[in-house]
Parts: C-alpha cells; structure tokens; sequence
C-alpha cells in the first residue's frame, strides 16, 4: 500500500548522502562524494555518490541506484522494509500494520515522555529552593545560564517518585511503561515503583534531530555510582549516538574537524569555551556507529581525540583511533591525538588558570596519531640503557611496518633510529620483517565475505535477458534515454522523434515506456528524473539502469552534443542491431529437408534484411526514414510470427 506520493514523499527527506554515510566513510571529490564500496572488495575509492541527484554508482562493480536501492542493498532489506526504515530515520510517518501501528506509538510516546522529563527536571533546577544544590554545583563549574539552556540541563529531585507520579498524572500511563522507557524502575521488594534519577544533575541525551532520547545523571550527595545512565530502550542505543552531536553538527561542517572528548562536561565546558565543534562519546569505546558520525559532515575528515590524560584515556585513544581508521580505509583521515596539558581531562584543563590558551595550544600542535603513537611507545624508555633501546625498537616496529609510503617510512625510521640510539640498518631489517608478516585487516576479510554473500545483488542488471545485447546496443539505448534528460527542449525533441521506436533490452523498453505514461506535462528535466526515480523505486534493477541513463545525460551536456545527430546516429545504430539480432534469429529456426516451401520463405527474409542492412540503412538521414525502416522489420517479423502460427 506504498504509493508513488508516499515514496516521494520519503524520498524528499531521505538525504541519500547521509544514508550511505551511515555505511561508507565518503570524501568530497567536486560535486560527488568518494569511498569505498560496500558492495564489494576493493582498496582504491570508487563508489561515488551524487547529493544533487540522490543516486550513487561503483564504478568498480557496476552497482547503482537512488536511496531505496542503496538501503536495500546494504542492509538486505525488502522494499518495503527499506521504504519504513528511510520514514522512521527522517521522520515521515508511515503506517501500515497494527504492529508497526503500535511500535510507532510506542515509540512516539517515549519521546514525548523523555521530552516530558526534560522539563520536569529543567523546572525544578530553576526553582528558587529545589534546585539550589544543583545550580550551586553548575556555578563551581562555571556554567553559566545560556549554557544551561543551551544543554537543557535540569534537577532530579531527592523524592523517589517525584517523576514518576508526574508522569503518571499528566500522561495516563502506566507505572510499568514508565519501567520500560527506562524512566522508573520497579522495586525489588513490596509493591510500587521509583525514579531511576535521584538527587542528580540531569543531562539530556539527544539523537541528532534534537529530541531528548536518555539522560545521564551526575549525583549531587554521596552515592557511590558518579554517573547513572539511561538503559538502552526502543528510542535509545547507547553505541549509536554521540553526546552533543545535535548542537555541534553546523559548528563541525562550518570549522571542517570534530573533537571527540569523553565525558559530558568535556563536551560541555569545551562548548562553553568556544570548542562548539566538540562531541562525547557517552563514556564508552568508540564503536563503529559513533565513528561514521564523527567523520559524517566533515570535508577533511579530520578528527581530534581528546580523551583524558589517564592510562584508561591513553587505551580509549587507541581503541578509537583503530576504529576510525578501518572505517576510513582507503578514503583517508586527518586523524589527530590532543595531548590534554597537565595530565587532565578537557573539562579540568579549560577550567584552569589560563586553560583557554593551554587547550588551544594543545589542539594547535596536535599529533597526527603515528607520530602520537611513537611517542607512547617510546616514553618513559631509558635509551642509555641497552634494554631500554631494545625495548624501544620493539614496540616502535609494528608502527613503523604500517606505514605505506615507502619515503615516509624511511623517514620515520631515520627519525627514530637515531631517537633510540639504535642502528638504523637493524631497524630497517626488523620492519621489513615485520611488513611480511601484516595480513588484511579482520575488516576487510569480513567485506570480502559479505560481498561473496551478497554476489547475486552484483550481477549485471541484463543477466536475465534473453539474448546478451552488444554493448553498442546498450550504449545506443542509453544515449536515446538520455536525450529526454539532457534539457527541456531536447525532451520535447527526443518526445516526439522517439514515439514509434521500440527498445530491445527490458530495462530500457520499461522506462520509455514510463517516459510516455508520464507524458509531456513537465516542468523541467529534473523533475522527470525524479518521477522516474519514484516509479522504479521498487525495483532496484531498475533503479540502477536509471543511474546509467541519468550519468549518460549528464556526458551530454558536458560535451555539448546535438541531440538531433546523437537521436539519428542512435537510432541507426539500434536498427543495424535489431536486423542482426532477427537475421540471427531466423537462422536458428529448425526446418526441414521436406519443407522446401518454408526454406525459401526464410532465406528470402534473410535476405531482405540483409539489403536493408547493407543498402537501406546507410542512406538513412530522417527520423521519418528510420520509422519507415522499422516498420518493414515489424513486417518481416509478423510474417515470420503468422508462418509459424500456421505451421503449429
């Protein structure tokens, strides 16, 4: 019950872009976007693509498509279930079971209870009595109200069932909803529930649109556990946001870096101090999910890590560094360590005495991560010392054995060599054996297997012809569908010259078929695309000879090529093969040694088509002499058709 209103519906909110970032790290090349393709293995970039006209293509496999495709293809989805997942990320709202009926309002209602909660807590922080440990806390911080604001921070009263009793009053729900939005909980003994936040700062989580989907709660008395999170819910999972993210996303396209901190207060008071750029990583390892979104609105692809200074910080580093440089794998990324001044935190360090200016030096020289990862490796190593240069050398290889360019790791080499007091010749030695033994990362051994998974999603969209057309038929047929798209005036043009012909390939006879239902009622070529788009949307196949057609017009209008010759030669081109393809047909019909009638009858077609080919078709200079042609092949074929019909 998907209709075409519908899939444009989702298709105008469903940014393409940020669908397959979710996916592939990209890079911006010109117009389009570049990375890695998804659909198979590869090392070198060729998977491309286009935000202006919502389509993507590998020119390395051939996959192509819109965002249904994409979404198909790369989770495994059916239409349909690609069509709701696209309207649950950007909100469209789309209902068709009463189970998804009832998962949406469930979902629904959690949002507006957390919103709910939101300023529940926001109100009692500003009351003048309440909220007074709570904004006497935030003021030793330095805190100030717009940033209260700004973080919609609040106040979890001491009471057990203060959120909970409101709640209930103004929504009607009940107790054990409440429990399953992760808001109350229910107690362990006797009857009854109680807020999961008490006594506590309340930090509101939100997802990347701004709705509050979780809190983070700092205790205000002497409870054991510091911070208290949100369980993970229907509206919530953990690895898959990034604290901030929603108030740092313009600042991060607009400044071309993200700094990735770890807790909510780095985040915060960067924020305060002018980091707007800044995201927390909700005090977990950076998972894969939370990678894409760092990189996802940046340029450069540069990224800072920020984590605390602290041994647990230095592994988090690490752990987020390998994270982002997989999923980064052949695009590349700026990725770059912040060593925090004084052994601190962020939030410590911008707190103290001339922090402004010792964080921002810091950010300033910065380490690229190698040269970062030298330095861990060789701190605290006694070079004098004959153990201490051994143990340098060893820890130094495997960093050195990564490096790819030749130069580079030749210079690193000279560099460290003589840092660690160590011959240079030795350690050459001991990194080229190292480089021996480096196999493909876990990553790219699981992209081989899905794509060996996935290899029916990779075969050529004519596989299931039933002939293989030549390429200069596709090619040929694409260049006439792409005259409809080159502009408005070529469309009316290529309307009226193209009304007799008859494609012979099933993609392409199915969308100038769609061209023609669509008719000439169009403002601009654009919106044809699109329509077309939306008419194959279900058919991913489809789709992906689309993408084809629209590339093609686009090559025609970088090269400024008369559509009247390019229809002509095209057209010629698809009759000398359609008469091959008949006269090859017409040699496999069996006959019989008996049956000399019809011998003579095929031989006389053959050579018909052979004249027309040889003598015919290359005087052919109007549209008006193509058709003509076309019609003495129909002939030929419909007198083949009924001899057939008679003899059966």
């Amino acid at each position: 019950m998907i209709t075409n209103e519908v899939i444009a519906a989702v298709r105008n909110k469903a940014s393409i872009l940020e669908v397959v970032q979710q996916v592939v790290v990209l890079k911006r090349v010109g117009k389009d976007y570049k990375g890695l393709c998804p659909f198979h293995k590869e090392k070198t970039p060729s998977f491309h693509v286009n935000p202006e006209k919502g389509i993507y293509k590998c020119f390395g496999c051939g996959e192509g498509g819109d965002v249904f495709a994409f979404i198909q293809k790369a989770r495994g989805l059916g239409f349909l279930d690609g069509v709701k997942e696209l309207a649950h990320q950007f909100g469209v709202t789309l209902i068709e079971t009463e189970q998804e009926k009832t998962e949406y309002k469930r979902r629904t209602l959690f949002l507006l209870l957390y919103e709910q909660a939101c300023e529940f807590y926001s109100k009692l922080l500003h009351d003048p009595s309440a909220g007074a440990v709570a904004r006497q806390y935030l003021a030793t911080r330095g805190i100030d109200e717009n940033t209260i604001q700004k973080f919609r921070l609040g106040y979890a009263p001491s009471s057990w069932d203060a959120l909970t009793d409101y709640l209930c009053t103004d929504n009607k729900v009940s107790t054990a909803t409440l429990e399953e939005s992760g808001l109350s909980r229910a107690r362990t003994e006797g009857h009854g529930y109680f807020d999961l936040f008490r006594n506590r700062l309340i930090i509101p989580i939100a997802d990347e649109q701004g709705r509050v989907i979780a809190f983070g709660g700092r205790t205000l008395g002497n409870d054991q556990v510091k911070y208290l999170n949100s369980p993970e819910t229907l509206i919530y999972k953990k690895g898959e946001h990034l604290f901030a993210f929603n108030l740092a996303k313009e600042a991060i396209k607009t400044r071309d870096a993200v700094i990735a901190v770890e807790g909510y207060f780095d985040a915060i008071t960067a924020h305060l101090s002018g980091f707007t750029n800044t995201v927390a990583t909700l005090g977990t390892a950076l998972s894969n999910e939370q990678g894409k979104l760092l990189v996802r609105h940046t340029e450069s692809k540069r990224v800072y890590l920020a984590f605390d200074a602290d041994s647990a910080g230095i592994k988090a580093t690490e752990k987020g560094a390998h994270t982002l440089e997989q999923l980064a794998s052949g695009v590349g990324i700026d990725l770059r360590v912040i060593r925090v001044p004084g052994g601190k935190d962020p939030d410590e360090c911008l707190r103290s005495p001339e922090g402004l200016s010792l964080f921002s030096h810091a950010l300033e020289n910065s380490l690229p991560l190698l040269e970062y990862e030298l330095e861990q490796a060789t701190t605290g190593l006694d070079f004098k010392n004959r153990d201490g240069r051994i143990e340098a050398a060893r820890k130094v290889v495997p960093i050195l054995a990564r490096i790819e360019n030749a130069v580079a790791r030749s210079e690193y080499i000279r560099q460290l060599a003589n840092k660690c007091e160590v011959q240079e010749d030795s350690l050459i030695s001991d990194v080229v054996s190292q480089r021996k033994t480096i196999r493909p990362a876990d990553y790219n051994n699981n992209r081989e297997k899905h794509y060996t998974q996935n290899s029916q999603i990779n075969r050529p969209i004519l596989a299931k012809e039933r002939f293989r057309p030549a390429d200069g038929l596709i090619e040929a047929e694409r260049l006439l569908l792409a005259s409809f798209l080159s502009d408005k005036e070529n469309y009316e043009l290529t309307f009226k010259s193209l009304v007799k012909e008859e494609l012979m390939t099933t993609p392409h006879g199915k969308i100038i078929k769609a061209i023609y239902e669509l008719g000439n009622d169009l403002n601009d070529t654009v919106e044809l695309e699109t329509r077309l788009l939306d008419y194959f949307a279900r058919e991913p196949e489809m789709s992906a000879a689309l993408v084809e057609i629209i590339l093609k017009a686009d090559e025609i209008k970088k090269q400024n090529i008369s559509i009247p010759v390019l229809l002509l030669q095209s057209r010629v081109k698809l009759m000398k093969e359609r008469i091959i393809a008949l006269t090859k047909t017409i040699r496999n019909l069996p006959t019989s040694s008996n049956d000399s009638n019809k011998t003579c009858l095929l031989q006389s077609k053959i050579s018909e088509l052979n004249r027309l080919e040889r003598l015919t078709l290359p005087t052919v200079k109007t549209m008006t002499e193509i058709d003509d042609l076309l019609e003495k092949i129909k002939e030929i074929q419909l007198s083949l058709d009924n001899q057939n019909g008679e003899n059966s």
